[in-house]
């Protein structure tokens, strides 16, 4: 894991130049170009704010935390963005890469890792959103005090960047092998979003089997820290936020091995 670790760090220009090269095909052009890293998540927070605003959908507002409702939702749209925006692109930079595979020798985890790279990008433009929302609800005293729980998002984001950087190894090795992986994350990331708390408290939901499930998710603590962080009131799950911590470095060290002992076969499934 050493060797691979500074073999990888031997090659970060590479990785950095992948990354650039994943915005800069993402926003190419379009005529809002990176505005839309802000757009996006904005109009999904609004969208998912007016289901529950306006009774489409019945959720106890009571239980989000004693947060305002449109921060919860903004607060777990933009990690989540990450998160899914990282997944989807990553699962075919290999395929997407063939020519580069078959070529010269460097580290072929560049490739999901610069997906994860790019996708940073995108999320430090999102965070751009939630300072005047943030601002505002300080400034009507909304049960939103800032405190030095701040200071731990970084934290926070290292781990969510642990978990995506792990599963995106594992899923782009996958795609190689078996092509239709690429079919399955669309419908997996999917029910991922549901059973992961954007748009509702966990709490929210009362059958024991469904709540057993949706706390093996990591994303799950993940999201309630970032929160905690925003509010300034404590940590409502630190023992899941370290558990989703653990389960974040074993996905990364496991995906990471286990792509690095299959990547002499990567150019015979190319």
């Amino acid at each position: 894991m050493p060797e691979m670790f500074t073999e990888l760090v031997r090659y970060r220009g590479l990785l950095a130049m992948l990354a650039w090269r994943d915005i800069r095909v993402r926003y190419k052009q379009s005529l809002l170009g990176v505005a839309w890293a802000i757009l996006m998540p904005l109009i999904q927070t609004l969208v998912l704010w007016a289901i529950i605003q306006f009774g489409v959908m019945a959720i106890d507002k009571t239980q989000v935390y004693d947060m305002p409702y449109f921060m919860f939702v903004l607060s777990g749209v933009i990690p989540w963005t990450l998160f899914n925006g990282t997944l989807a692109a990553s699962v075919e930079s290999l395929t997407r890469n063939s020519r580069l595979v078959t070529k010269i020798y460097f580290p072929r985890e560049v490739f999901p890792l610069g997906t994860v790279g790019g996708a940073l990008v995108d999320f430090g433009i999102s965070m751009f959103i939630i300072v005047p929302v943030y601002i505002f609800y300080v400034i009507r005293d909304v049960h939103v005090h800032p405190s030095l729980m701040l200071l731990a998002l970084p934290v926070v984001l290292l781990v969510q960047l642990m978990l995506v950087a792990g599963l995106s190894l594992i899923v782009s090795m996958a795609n190689l092998f078996f092509r239709d992986v690429k079919y399955l994350m669309t419908f997996v990331l999917q029910l991922w979003f549901f059973a992961t708390n954007v748009m509702y408290p966990i709490r929210f939901v009362k059958h024991p089997a469904l709540r057993g499930v949706a706390f093996a998710n990591p994303m799950i603590a993940i999201l309630d820290t970032y929160r905690d962080c925003l509010m300034g009131s404590g940590l409502h799950n630190p023992v899941g936020f370290l558990a989703a911590a653990i389960v974040s470095a074993v996905v990364l060290l496991g995906g990471w091995a286990a792509f690095h002992k299959a990547e002499f076969k990567f150019a015979e499934y190319i």
